[in-house]
């Protein structure tokens, strides 16, 4: 009997022996499955795919460093309100009426070679003749000073005016992730790319895009090195801020050629025809209208609450981002100090919206929505307020503080800000934007595809537009005024948005429960 059970128990751990490899690969398949979800065919097209993405968001984070770099050291911070509200709203509207013009006129391919053409060639222009040359461009220091004397209430519009390149580029390096990203690439990407393969493809292009943004910053900070290192290799004579405005844009021109090859092969070499047979775009025969999405919203509970959460974080990052950007040039006084500043910022994004990446998705579904939802606010929110706090009595409070850490009050102001903004778009990437896809779920088919619409694009152009327009209106009423004079107001607009947001997110939570009963 011994000699049987001693028997059956060697053959039982024999067959568990057996299987033991079988479960551990299966367990390793499934996790690089998780890991890795590309199948070996896609390979080709999602390697192309994220390099042309890459080369796109790399151009976006390194323009969008440099406008605010130049803008706010040579023309002043207060400027940027100015320049969103009166130059790239007009311009993002003009733009999109081109666009629908070229669809119906142009292939989709020619379409994107011809945009992204004339950006880069713009790119050129502004590097090697019209930065280098800007003194004899722009109206004299003295003209502008008189213009501003005799019309005072029109002093930021002279500033813009007079240092006119400046501006052109700020209103161009906005434009770029409109048109290039949301609306070239994503047009494009959206064509060749099924359901099943977006379910695999779309999470790792988000991880993929904030090591972009991460790289760039990297490059910025270091910026100040790779311009002495390449005026000493080659003996240049240009002065050291047009040498390091020049590095950053001929790195945007190689990347946006490789940008172009990239797009090229996808369609040439890496798509097979049926692929191709999708990117016939076409012009919806019907488009939104600005009333008919106010309409859309205003007969929908659930679309105005989407709406509201919107426009509340545009306003809110907006009131906090200028005071901030102001505070920045307290410090970083010329452009490449600033664009190192930036490049600091931008790594510290990346680094910290890959972490809200792995955690955002657990929260959403071990907390449930309101959970997720709320936490984007409330970061704003207390990180804002305490922006707000310092800055608004850096003579006293951060004076207290700076006796302790022994630093410049000024500059706990920008660390703080810093932090705000770094904490606030991590959580908007992640949170934000999946917890307000999941709010479009539940609705049936046709509220969820106008309301998205409506809702997105009039919520996104509301909250950044209005906040620019109020910030705008105080500096023509008050022509004197300074971000650091109207401080203390901006703070309480500030708190009266967020408790709006913190009361949308509740009730868009309750209308998000019922839709999902209802939809069951």
């Amino acid at each position: 009997m011994t000699i049987n059970q001693n028997n059956s128990n060697h053959t039982f751990s024999s067959h568990n022996l057996d299987n033991s490899p079988r479960k551990i690969n299966k367990l390793i398949n499934k996790f690089s499955d998780y890991i890795w979800p590309i199948k070996r065919q896609e390979l080709s097209k999602f390697l192309f795919i994220t390099l042309l993405m890459f080369c796109i968001l790399f151009i976006q984070n390194l323009i969008r460093a440099l406008k605010d770099s130049i803008v706010t050291t040579m023309i002043g911070a207060e400027t940027i309100s100015f320049l969103k509200f009166w130059g790239v709203m007009p311009c993002a509207f003009l733009m999109t009426a081109i666009y629908v013009k070229l669809v119906n006129r142009m292939k989709a391919e020619n379409i994107f070679y011809l945009i992204i053409s004339i950006f880069l060639a713009f790119f050129a222009l502004f590097a090697y003749v019209i930065f280098p040359n800007h003194e004899i461009l722009h109206l004299s220091p003295t003209t502008a000073q008189n213009l501003i004397t005799s019309l005072p209430n029109l002093k930021w519009f002279i500033l813009l005016l007079s240092k006119w390149s400046f501006s052109l580029f700020y209103i161009i390096a906005e434009l770029w992730p409109n048109v290039a990203f949301a609306l070239l690439f994503w047009q494009f990407v959206n064509n060749i790319t099924t359901v099943e393969e977006s379910k695999r493809f779309y999470p790792l292009f988000g991880l993929l895009s904030q090591t972009g943004i991460y790289l760039a910053g990297q490059f910025l900070e270091n910026l100040s090195h790779i311009n002495e290192y390449v005026a000493a290799k080659f003996s240049l004579q240009a002065s050291f801020h047009t040498l390091s405005v020049q590095i950053i844009l001929t790195i945007v021109l190689i990347l946006g050629i490789v940008g172009i090859k990239t797009f090229w092969l996808l369609n040439h070499k890496v798509l097979d025809k049926e692929h191709m047979a999708l990117l016939r775009f076409k012009a919806k025969k019907k488009t939104m209208t600005i009333a008919e999405s106010f309409q859309m919203i205003l007969s929908s509970r659930h679309i105005r609450l989407i709406a509201t959460l919107l426009i509340c974080y545009g306003i809110a990052i907006n009131l906090v981002e200028g005071p901030w950007k102001a505070a920045a040039t307290k410090i970083y006084k010329t452009p490449t100090e600033y664009v190192a500043f930036i490049g600091n910022y931008l790594s510290y994004t990346g680094a910290f919206t890959i972490l809200f990446v792995v955690l955002g998705s657990n929260i959403v579904r071990k907390l449930g929505w309101f959970t997720a939802a709320i936490i984007t606010p409330i970061i704003v929110f207390t990180t804002g307020i305490l922006f707000f706090t310092v800055n608004n009595f850096e003579s006293s409070a951060g004076l207290i503080v700076a006796s302790i850490i022994l630093t410049d009050p000024a500059l706990i102001a920008i660390t703080i800000g810093a932090i705000q903004n770094v904490l606030s778009k991590s959580s908007k990437y992640t949170l934000f934007d999946s917890t307000k896809e999941m709010a479009y779920v539940p609705l049936d088919k046709e509220i969820k595809i106008k309301g998205k619409a409506a809702a997105d694009v009039l919520g996104t152009k509301l909250g950044k537009s209005g906040s620019a327009f109020l910030q705008s209106l105080v500096f023509i009423i008050l022509p004197s005024a300074s971000y650091q004079s109207i401080s203390v107001c901006l703070m309480f607009i500030f708190i009266i948005t967020c408790l709006i947001w913190f009361w949308a997110v509740k009730e868009l939570n309750k209308e998000y429960k019922k839709s999902v009963k209802l939809s069951q």
